[in-house]
């Protein structure tokens, strides 16, 4: 299960290097018992300690409608987890004097994912933190660590250290942690991969690439929002502009639209690879424009606002591209919970990183849905009326089917339930708040598109909203604030102050006991 599912995701380990070394750890180990032999060195602890932290992953999956478990095992699942855990637990406390190696940080990287998948926060932090100093230690962030290496060992100590500075930057945007991994103390290469090449020309293509576009994005993201000291540099509409084109091409089996999916076959992987970077990539286009959630100010109030810009088109348009993004990635989180098999058992991700990832689009698109709403409210007191498009109707649409997609999963796993409770004076504000029961009605019944498989309206025209309120506010010579006459969510200050996640967690009380 780890290798066909799980690793896909991170692939810390090489499959055919890592069952070899399987193999031959069991042959040593059944010659020592049959010696007598009762040492064991730190390198068979070591693996030993990596093979436990596969089986824990691979555990967080089970029971699943592609593995049967009944019959198979004699304990209850539940409890061999627990035994791992503490059998883990034990070896570690009788290493941790030991100078590390690779195999070190790769197990150390497994008990990471294993925790963030159960959201237990500190500890994941923690242990995070830990493997860091070991990969330090181990010159793991140096192009030439000053001993030889084969070109196999340079590919896994790269791997190793670009795995890990991705999962550093995914605490930072998620939970405003400091990133462990300073930027520019390290000169290590981004992984080369020519161990599984699938296609050499005109790129090289292998399961790995996928994870080189989101080692591509943490640099992206770092370079834009880590810094506190950088913060105007998010409202300001022509910096977000320059750096929305900093994207690079995508190889076609990873397409944002119309994906080249015949590598599905030499590849199975390569769907659930394709959402998950496609989920990454537009998260991080997210962050960009989220400033522009409410470009009129017409909903936080804020006397001291830090925006440099006037009511512009640009700023306008940011919004808009805000909405179509999320309008992307709230279809293309349904497709990962459907891929995972999450209506049967699930993958992991269920635990954490989807209702989260979820919570966090309906948010943004609610917010900019909010902002419109009380933009048009404005013009109507100027005597300016502006009729819902196509874009604004598929937007809604979009933001209640993910809703209930919400709704359905909180009833199973209780992160998403808790997202529910997030979100739900949003969802009634919205709600109520409709104007006409025709912005529903879009040309296939209010579904969302892609859902259903069909592609999402282009974003292209309708900014008869956008030049009205250009004109607006020259035409008032200041921005207008006007009170808006609905109730906001309690949490949109904080949303609206953080370009990341982190907005989720400042406020601890939104999860409880849940993140511990």
């Amino acid at each position: 299960m780890f290798l066909h599912e799980i690793n896909r995701a991170f692939e810390m380990v090489d499959p055919l290097a890592f069952q070899s070394r399987y193999m031959a750890w069991w042959i040593t180990q059944e010659k020592k018992e049959v010696q007598g032999d009762m040492k064991v060195s730190d390198e068979d602890l070591d693996f030993g300690l990596l093979m436990i932290r596969v089986s824990l992953l691979s555990i967080q999956c089970l029971p699943h409608a592609r593995y049967p478990t009944a019959g198979v095992f004699s304990a209850p699942i539940a409890t061999i987890e627990q035994w791992l855990c503490s059998t883990a637990d034990e070896i570690e406390k009788t290493t941790s004097s030991k100078k590390p190696t690779l195999t070190t940080v790769q197990h150390r990287f497994y008990h990471v994912l294993y925790l963030k998948n159960y959201a237990r926060v500190r500890e994941c932090w923690a242990t995070l933190s830990a493997t860091v100093k070991d990969a330090h230690e181990i010159g793991l962030h140096l192009k030439d660590p000053g001993f030889p290496l084969t070109d196999l060992e340079k590919e896994f100590r790269r791997r190793a250290f670009w795995n890990l500075y991705v999962w550093d930057r995914f605490h930072s945007a998620f939970f405003g942690h400091w990133p462990l991994i300073p930027e520019g103390y390290f000169d290590i290469e981004l992984p080369i991969d020519n161990m599984q090449p699938l296609q050499v020309t005109p790129y090289m293509l292998t399961p790995f690439t996928d994870r080189i576009f989101h080692i591509k994005l943490a640099r992206f993201l770092t370079a834009f929002m880590s810094p506190p000291s950088w913060k105007q540099d998010q409202v300001t509409p022509t910096i977000i502009e320059d750096f929305a084109e900093r994207f690079k091409q995508l190889p076609p089996p990873f397409w944002l639209d119309n994906p080249d999916t015949s590598w599905d076959a030499v590849e199975p992987t390569f769907p659930s690879k394709r959402e998950m970077l496609h989920m990454f990539l537009l998260g991080t286009q997210a962050s960009l424009y989220r400033a522009f959630s409410d470009p009129c100010d017409s909903l936080h109030q804020n006397k001291h606002a830090h925006h440099n810009y006037r009511t512009d088109m640009l700023a306008l348009r940011h919004r808009r591209k805000l909405m179509e993004i999320n309008c992307k990635i709230i279809p293309s989180i349904a497709r990962l919970y459907m891929l995972s098999g999450d209506e049967d058992g699930g993958m992991p991700e269920r635990l954490f990183l989807f209702p989260t990832s979820l919570v966090e689009a309906l948010a943004a698109l609610g917010v900019c849905l909010l902002s419109v709403q009380a933009d048009e409210r404005n013009l109507l007191l100027d005597g300016i009326r502006i009729e819902p498009d196509e874009e604004l109707r598929h937007s809604y649409a979009i933001f209640f089917d993910g809703f209930n997609l919400l709704c359905r999963q909180g009833q199973k796993h209780s992160i998403a339930k808790r997202g529910v409770k997030i979100l739900e004076s949003l969802h009634g504000t919205l709600r109520a708040s409709l104007r006409s029961p025709d912005l529903l009605n879009t040309e296939n019944g209010g579904a969302i598109p892609e859902i259903n498989g069909a592609s999402h309206p282009s974003y292209a025209g309708g900014y008869q909203l956008e030049h009205a309120l250009v004109s607006f506010h020259r035409q008032r010579g200041e921005r207008a604030q006007l009170a808006p006459s609905v109730t906001l969510p309690e949490w949109l200050p904080s949303f609206m102050e953080s370009p990341g996640r982190s907005w989720l967690f400042h406020d601890m009380s939104a999860y409880g006991d849940l993140l511990a």
